[in-house]
């Protein structure tokens, strides 16, 4: 990775790997190369990139943590926008402000370190507050929705999307349909005892030891009405199935496993299982993982 773009647009200083591939960031470990990534540390640096980007009309996609992504196994003609190092917590007047690439991680340990409740649901999860935002991430029982008070986003200015503008709905929000960055969220501020937080964090810890091992992207359908999607997976007999190195888990069926395959392995997976499902109970599922780059189509 080198330090500086050079090239004509300002864009010097800010960071620029022009060896990007996606097995390496991405939780599936999956992925070809893109014409580069590059990684801002700042809000204002996030900005300087998405105008220069869209001022030559290149194609590009932001990514966070890595997980809830299959980026094909091809070429991306396209850049890439990393979060990795646009992070901080800020405490302010009633609210905590985090720039979108902090970890859960990150912002766990603020929080136990500060005492600051509420967030403990989402230990174990491996992914940004950017990420979460954009798609409503969560437990079942909770999603970040609930936490979140506004949202800033670029798209040639700066905004500030109120919850209500985001349009939050099942693992969706209004800025999977818009042409932005997300550069940051305020996050509702409650006050708890730091061993009480700490002890939560880890019971959901604890929870999550049960979750399948192995590389994968979490959960990969969305539920649908009052159904579990890894059960309608399951009672279609398909708990195992496998196609080249992509296996469907054998403990939890909405996750699909890598072990050793291709992002076309996992891609021809995921729509055998929709075609599987629809046709034991006519329920089409739909994807919660997020595909970048290109993907055949095929008959299953």
């Amino acid at each position: 990775m080198r330090d500086d773009y050079s090239v004509n647009g300002g864009l010097e200083g800010i960071l620029f790997n022009k060896d990007f591939r996606f097995s390496e960031y991405t939780t599936y470990g999956l992925g070809g190369r893109a014409k580069g990534a590059f990684f801002p540390k700042t809000e204002e640096e996030a900005a300087k990139v998405f105008d220069f980007l869209i001022s030559r009309g290149e194609r590009f996609t932001v990514l966070g943590g890595g997980s809830n992504i299959l980026a094909s196994d091809g070429y991306f003609d396209g850049y890439v926008i990393g979060t990795k190092y646009l992070s901080g917590i800020k405490e302010c007047n009633g609210y905590l402000s985090c720039l979108s690439g902090t970890t859960v991680a990150q912002l766990l340990k603020f929080c136990a370190e500060k005492g600051f409740g509420g967030y403990e649901y989402l230990a174990g999860i491996p992914a940004t507050v950017g990420g979460l935002a954009l798609m409503n991430g969560g437990i079942p029982e909770k999603h970040i929705a609930e936490d979140i008070i506004s949202v800033r986003i670029f798209d040639n200015k700066f905004a500030e999307l109120s919850n209500e503008n985001c349009k939050f709905g099942n693992k969706h929000s209004i800025m999977c349909d818009i042409n932005a960055i997300i550069t940051g969220i305020k996050l509702s501020k409650n006050a708890v005892p730091r061993e009480a937080v700490k002890e939560n964090i880890q019971k959901y810890l604890f929870k999550r030891r049960l979750q399948p091992k192995g590389r994968s992207c979490g959960c990969v359908f969305k539920n649908p009405p009052k159904k579990s999607a890894g059960k309608l997976i399951d009672d279609a007999g398909l708990k195992g199935f496998k196609i080249g190195g992509a296996e469907i888990s054998s403990s939890h069926a909405n996750f699909i496993i890598n072990n050793g395959g291709t992002a076309n392995d996992v891609y021809r997976l995921i729509q055998t299982v929709k075609s599987r499902v629809f046709e034991f109970c006519g329920i089409l599922l739909e994807e919660e993982v997020i595909y970048i780059g290109e993907f055949n189509d095929f008959d299953s």
